[in-house]
């Protein structure tokens, strides 16, 4: 393309497809899924977090063998819970540190 914009048939064309994408209920779904998620899954890593430190506490106390045991799962999950979260936040404060070392 030489920068003088779309033809009509490329517009033609365009609006279809645009028009194909947004009658698609499953790939509008998929795409609000994809928007919240991340949120949701924050909050629930948070709130596990707080149940396992429940659980850390009260098994110390008790030295009770299922408390133990259940502090050790509810560990495991609030970590691959946890992960993904961490791991964008932390690609996201690489990319702003990069961005404000460039000229």
């Amino acid at each position: 393309m030489d920068g003088a914009g779309l033809s009509d048939h490329e517009r033609r064309a365009l609006s279809a497809i645009e028009a194909d994408l947004e009658a698609d209920r499953s790939l509008q779904r998929i795409l609000r899924a994809a928007r919240t998620r991340p949120r949701n899954r924050t909050a629930a890593a948070c709130l596990l977090g707080a149940v396992t430190l429940a659980l850390l506490v009260a098994a110390s106390v008790t030295v009770s063998l299922p408390l133990i045991w259940g502090f050790a799962a509810a560990w495991t999950l609030t970590v691959v819970l946890a992960l993904p979260p961490a791991a964008r936040w932390i690609r996201r404060r690489w990319q702003r540190r990069e961005h404000a070392e460039r000229p």
